[in-house]
């Protein structure tokens, strides 16, 4: 088996500008309103330790109303169909080379997209961003139906770090039974896992911002 590798630059210059952009530099900049200014502190307070006890579950029904949740989708999707399926060439003993530089990408864009950095670090639960990022990089289907599997097992999940553990464990089935091979949702489901293992390895609070003063764990 002859030994190629190549880079399709365009393919992965879109991919990475799709995966790296954080989050966060949506509502920064020239175009940035003052208007938004309340919301930013009440983010701020969410972040620094305010909580309510009687609900840390996610609000499944607020965030699909926020726009940007479905701008992280797409970003998650496009980037990593850009990533997992266009921007290397590889064949013969480059093929190991080209899927640990896909695993290392997908990592990094994982941890800026659900890391927050002001006074202290806190950790964003970047479901949205994960979902599109799963579907792009495998099977649509399994990615598909995993995501809405635990959304509809929401109800029953108390906190962001459950929904998240939930979602990446039910991937691993899913990617494994209809036809993303077990490597691959074994990759899937590790990436999804980052958040919630680096917020208990920190013993920081994965979050989701809003505009209560509510923080969840």
């Amino acid at each position: 088996m002859e030994d190629i590798f190549e880079v399709q630059w365009a393919y992965l210059a879109f991919g990475l500008l799709m995966l790296f952009f954080p989050r966060a530099w949506m509502r920064i900049g020239p175009l940035q309103s003052r208007k938004r200014q309340p919301r930013e502190s009440l983010e701020r307070f969410a972040q620094d330790g305010a909580n309510d006890p009687d609900n840390k579950s996610v609000p499944l029904g607020r965030e699909l109303r926020k726009g940007r949740n479905y701008v992280d989708f797409l970003r998650g999707c496009s980037g990593a169909l850009a990533l997992w399926h266009f921007s290397f060439i590889a064949d013969g003993s480059f093929r190991p080379l080209a899927f640990g530089l896909q695993i290392l990408i997908s990592a990094i864009a994982v941890i800026i997209q659900s890391t927050r950095w002001r006074e202290k670090v806190t950790f964003f639960a970047s479901i949205f961003f994960c979902a599109g990022l799963s579907i792009g990089m495998g099977n649509f289907y399994s990615a598909a139906l995993a995501f809405l599997f635990v959304c509809a097992m929401n109800p029953l999940l108390a906190t962001p770090r459950i929904f998240m553990g939930t979602f990446a464990l039910m991937l691993l089935p899913f990617n494994t039974l209809i036809g993303a091979g077990f490597t691959l949702a074994m990759v899937n489901t590790s990436l999804v896992l980052l958040p919630p293992l680096m917020s208990l390895l920190a013993k920081r609070p994965l979050v989701i911002f809003t505009r209560k003063r509510n923080l969840m764990w």
